[in-house]
């Protein structure tokens, strides 16, 4: 006799830059499921974006909600199917959907939790063995009908309220799957991803606001989206081509460019192959034409981007959605755990004195435009364009120009680059605490504690990184304890007693360039650790090269016969620290116009990167992927002169 478990089923709605499959995590381990059952938790956790009429969901309670902008369309909710797994993958995986164990039940979200409507259901739905769960948003009743029953896997395609008049199309369709198996599991998520449908944004930046073309003249992929314009219906319907535009304006207007973001779905449809071909339009408007540069293969719940500078001709792919255009929008990313994305140019001169920025399980991709202008004045502890970053976070594509960075730390010791002051040092435990969100409720304590035990996992362990980034000319001043300088980050890694953070920084370099450090004192210099590129290594470095012009760190002391002693503690590269062992602290394929006895560091210009590998393929590419590969370099200069290797994105 097989045993019955209670569960309850939690959703969760995943909306990012990229749209995703589904994700099945599960907490193993801790107290086994007693004969009473045991709950199976799909917790939520989703992004908030504006929500529009036919944009992401905001978050799960929208599912409820048949009104969307005051109409009602009269579709909410989820349709649950629940089926034996081997049932689901039978048929060589066509599966054989004639027999589910639920078939389209109607559920609404009640604290996060998929609870069904009819009141005669009980207000837990009841599974064991090993299953796999399907939903769909919106409920579709029409799907309860014996002559829609599912047969085989091909058939959900018929369920998503997909219109083929696009004209009529109301809502982006959702889909989740879940394969579980009562008794491992303890925790699992529910992730909802867009159904038939592809997102396209456009960008277009412009020092000249009147260049910008407006909503109403402007049609996206018009090829895959053919609307009659004779037989629209005006209100709430898809007009034009375009679903909905963002408009940035720079504040102050000094600082940055005028940006606007035209946003559009295209519904896959059997008439047109989805695919976009080298020449068809992007964009058409009475202002500005744009063309496809290569051939594209569309696939639903992916997002397709593209940016175009009107002022300057640049053409550049952002990296996300959530873009960053002038000097008040860059400093407005603390806090922020999004992907962003610099479209153009910014100066920051406006902002006399620089807070360093923090990202906590965030990325920020600068898109090789510059950021000129910085200058911080401060006693931060850790300081630079970026203080520090946690927790699974990465700086990539960074063009910093001459900044000025002067730090009197009070601190027992403090850590400065010209990127990052520090990459994944030691999470408080308030960090930790706002990574793991908020649980669902009526968890038991047992489980609570096994779910929080999972999550943690990807946080103390994590790996922060700074990837294909650039600073040119820094001077960086730094009077305090124990100090820890390089041109691009001042500490790489850190550990507690506890938990390992690493550290990596690739594919990037420094060029020129001072450093001073406790001119006025050395002796606070006991513990320094200053290097041209990076002052205390307790990660990785790869494929980096460092051309600093001066630095100097003297450590004054009295010798065994009452001499005063000064040495010079800088090193041409870095210094290695200890905190890891087994390979987990490296310098490789690196390099320094100084002198450098670090291992896997070798001397500018004798010695030349013959490993590393330059791109050669179209340009731009998306890069947003991109952790460990090497393929970041685009030229990869001359030996023997001071025409060094440069990033890809440096091309243009």
């Amino acid at each position: 006799m097989k045993k019955i478990f209670q569960y309850n089923i939690y959703i969760c709605l995943l909306l990012s830059a990229v749209l995703f499959a589904c994700t099945d995590d599960k907490v193993t381990g801790g107290t086994a499921p007693s004969e009473d059952g045991a709950p199976l938790i799909l917790s939520v956790g989703f992004e908030s974006y504006v929500s529009t009429r036919l944009a992401e969901l905001p978050d799960p309670d929208a599912m409820n909600d048949a009104v969307v902008d005051g109409e009602n369309y009269g579709l909410n909710h989820v349709g649950l199917y629940i089926y034996y797994t081997d049932d689901y993958e039978a048929n060589g995986g066509k599966g054989d959907l004639s027999k589910p164990y639920v078939r389209n039940m109607e559920c609404e979200i009640v604290d996060n939790r998929l609870v069904p409507v009819d009141p005669l259901q009980s207000e837990y739905i009841y599974i064991y063995d090993r299953m796999t769960v399907v939903a769909f948003y919106p409920y579709n009743a029409d799907m309860s009908d014996p002559d829609n029953y599912f047969d085989v896997k091909a058939d959900e395609e018929n369920y998503p309220i997909t219109r083929r008049d696009y004209a009529e199309q109301y809502y982006i369709p959702y889909r989740a799957e879940l394969e579980t198996n009562p008794t491992i599991a303890y925790a699992a998520q529910l992730w909802f991803y867009p159904r038939q449908t592809v997102k396209f944004e456009i960008v277009l930046v412009s020092d000249d606001p009147s260049m910008l073309p407006q909503e109403a003249d402007v049609q996206i992929v018009p090829r895959m989206d053919p609307i009659d314009n004779d037989e629209m219906i005006v209100g709430g319907r898809r007009e034009k081509g375009v679903d909905h535009v963002n408009t940035l304006n720079p504040s102050p207007v000094a600082s940055g460019s005028y940006v606007k973001q035209y946003v559009a779905y295209v519904w896959k449809n059997e008439t047109f192959d989805n695919n976009l071909n080298q020449g068809e339009l992007l964009l058409e408007s009475d202002l500005i034409t744009l063309f496809a540069s290569q051939d594209v293969e569309l696939q639903e719940q992916y997002v397709y981007r593209y940016g175009y500078n009107l002022s300057t001709g640049e053409i550049f792919i952002p990296t996300s959605s959530y873009l960053i255009h002038d000097a008040t929008s860059l400093q407005g990313l603390n806090g922020v755990k999004n992907t962003s994305y610099q479209v153009c140019d910014i100066d920051v001169s406006s902002i006399s004195n620089w807070k360093p920025l923090s990202l906590l399980n965030a990325t920020f991709d600068g898109g090789g435009h510059k950021v000129e202008g910085l200058t911080i004045n401060g006693s931060d502890s850790s300081a630079g364009l970026f203080g520090q970053i946690k927790g699974n976070s990465s700086i990539r594509n960074v063009n910093l120009i001459e900044p000025q960075i002067t730090i009197n730390s009070t601190a027992d010791s403090c850590s400065v680059g010209g990127i990052c002051g520090t990459v994944n040092g030691v999470m408080t435990e308030a960090e930790k605490e706002s990574l793991l969100g908020s649980l669902p409720e009526g968890l038991s304590e047992v489980v609570k504690q096994e779910l929080i035990k999972e999550l943690l996992l990807d946080i103390v362990n994590s790996t922060s990184r700074v990837i294909a980034s650039r600073v040119e000319d820094p001077v960086i001043t730094v009077n305090g304890k124990s100090p820890r300088v390089g041109t691009i980050c001042g500490s790489n890694g850190d550990k507690d007693k506890e938990d390992n953070y690493y550290g990596t920084i690739s594919d990037s370099y420094s060029l020129g360039g001072t450093i001073r450090v406790n001119e006025g004192d050395p002796s606070l210099n006991a513990g320094a650790y200053v290097g041209g590129f990076c002052g205390l290594n307790n990660g990785k470095i790869v494929r980096g090269y460092v051309t600093i012009d001066d630095m100097s760190t003297p450590y004054t002391t009295t010798n065994s016969s009452g001499e005063t002693v000064t040495d010079d503690l800088s090193a041409g590269f870095t210094h290695n620290g200890n905190l890891f062992t087994g390979g987990e602290i490296a310098v490789t394929d690196s390099y320094s116009v100084w002198p450098d006895t670090t291992s896997g560091v070798q001397q500018l210009p004798a010695s030349w990167p013959t490993g590393w590998v330059d791109y050669t393929g179209i340009w731009p590419v998306n890069t947003s992927g991109w952790t460990e590969s090497n393929s970041f370099w685009y030229d990869l200069g001359t030996q023997g002169t001071e025409n060094y290797p440069i990033l890809q994105w440096e091309r243009r």
